[in-house]
């Protein structure tokens, strides 16, 4: 084999391929050894076997060469370690068709695997595609040394870690984005009719609005950092300037005017650091909490649309048994996905007043300097040595107003923040679906 492969780059000349709809959505469920359990209908139609070829047989049956082994071990690492993981993956179907999906795989509560597969809809998919070219270059180097797979994906994974030090990220980022990029291209739930189908559309809606209210959580952390950040950068400026009026030739007592307000805000950064280093901890723990919340709920949707899609095929197919069987576990990894919110408001009310207390302590500390430095920028405006200090004068003013700004800032994001996420809605609908598939 080739050193360099194609991947995810369309079907290599003349091999068979096809593309998934922006509307199918599928699944499978594989015990702890990945031996397939359930499928659904869409699956078999893009696997192109039947039920009896799959359920028994291991999860790679579908896979395509193509594909670096460092991916799957990275996913059972993951998995094995009970996280959800989402990856981009070509498949293989039984006429040797290649078709590329986002994949996601949750853990349930009883060792088994819960795998959902949509279309890709984002540029990360295109990332993915330079990650596996260069861990299949390693893994088919090294397949030349005659290592075995277990070795060769060992190298891949290595591979994969140094391209994307922080796998969790970006799942936290990857899953999020495809559900809403799926949604924004025309993706809507099938029509159906029963009480699991209407049960599933109005936890559909529950987990939109849901995910509203903690997208605008996410923005204002994002402005709370950001605010936080230039008020650290902004506030390093007196030094700056102090240094460079050491130079400027004047008698003692002036020297001493020029400096004095420098040399009071120099006094306090020592205290105001302090506290923005702490909010920028707390704000980003708060980003981490919020990002896996909102991982959390598209995963959710995903798993809701997944369900009423389910829904309507057992229905037209009048299906029994395994089909139930198969409905409880969509919805056991709803209620996993349900945790992961919960976990979010939890967070979100412990840490909003632990903001809040730093916000204040900021614009405390800050409001005499800035007041100093406001009455400072216009006496040094009017002073004789004017022509001389005016360009350090400007500096610290537009330092000032910049401070000013991110402590303004700071305080709105703080009552963006101060309305907590209710998951109230979503426990009394995922609770009918529960009842529904009893």
């Amino acid at each position: 084999m080739s050193n360099r492969v194609t991947v995810l780059r369309g079907a290599p000349d003349g091999a068979p391929s096809h593309e998934v709809d922006v509307n199918d959505i599928f699944f499978s469920v594989t015990d702890a050894k990945g031996v397939i359990t359930h499928v659904n209908d869409v699956f078999m139609r893009h696997a192109q076997y039947s039920a009896d070829e799959l359920i028994g047989q291991p999860h790679n049956l579908i896979r395509n060469a193509e594909m670096p082994a460092g991916a799957f071990k990275l996913m059972w690492d993951t998995i094995e370690a009970g996280r959800p993981f989402a990856a981009y993956v070509r498949n293989q179907a039984k006429n040797g068709s290649a078709y590329d999906v986002f994949a996601t795989v949750t853990p349930l509560a009883d060792g088994s695997y819960l795998s959902v597969r949509t279309r890709p809809m984002t540029q990360l998919f295109n990332a993915a595609g330079d990650v596996y070219q260069e861990a299949n270059e390693v893994e088919h180097t090294d397949e030349a040394q005659a290592l075995n797979r277990r070795e060769r994906a060992e190298r891949g994974v290595g591979k994969l870690a140094e391209l994307i030090p922080d796998y969790d990220a970006f799942i936290r980022d990857a899953l999020p984005a495809e559900v809403i990029a799926r949604e924004e291209a025309g993706f809507r739930l099938p029509e159906g009719e029963g009480e699991t189908y209407e049960a599933a559309a109005a936890l559909y809606r529950e987990l939109d609005e849901f995910m509203a209210a903690l997208t605008a959580i996410n923005d204002a952390v994002e402005g709370l950092r950001t605010a936080n950040a230039t008020l650290i950068e902004e506030s390093t400026v007196t030094d700056t300037v102090r240094a460079e009026m050491e130079k400027i030739d004047a008698d003692e007592t002036t020297r001493t005017l020029l400096l004095a307000p420098l040399q009071v805000w120099s006094t306090m950064r020592g205290v105001l650091d302090q506290n923005a280093q702490q909010l920028a901890a707390i704000a980003d723990e708060l980003y981490v909490r919020t990002s896996n919340a909102r991982m959390a709920i598209a995963l959710a949707r995903l798993h809701t649309a997944q369900t009423a899609e389910f829904a309507t095929e057992t229905v037209s197919n009048a299906a029994e048994g395994d089909a139930a069987a198969s409905m409880r576990l969509l919805v056991d990894a709803l209620e996993t996905d349900v945790r992961g919110m919960d976990d979010a408001v939890f967070a979100h009310t412990s840490l909003h007043g632990r903001v809040e207390m730093k916000v204040n302590s900021i614009a405390e500390l800050t409001k005499l300097p800035l007041d100093m430095l406001g009455s400072w920028s216009e006496t040094t405006a009017a002073s004789s040595m004017s022509s001389e200090i005016a360009p350090l004068a400007a500096k610290i003013d537009e330092a000032m107003r910049a401070a000013e700004a991110s402590v303004e800032e700071l305080q709105r994001a703080v009552d963006k923040l101060a309305k907590a996420p209710s998951a109230e809605g979503v426990h009394a609908a995922l609770a009918r679906l529960d009842a529904a598939v009893a």
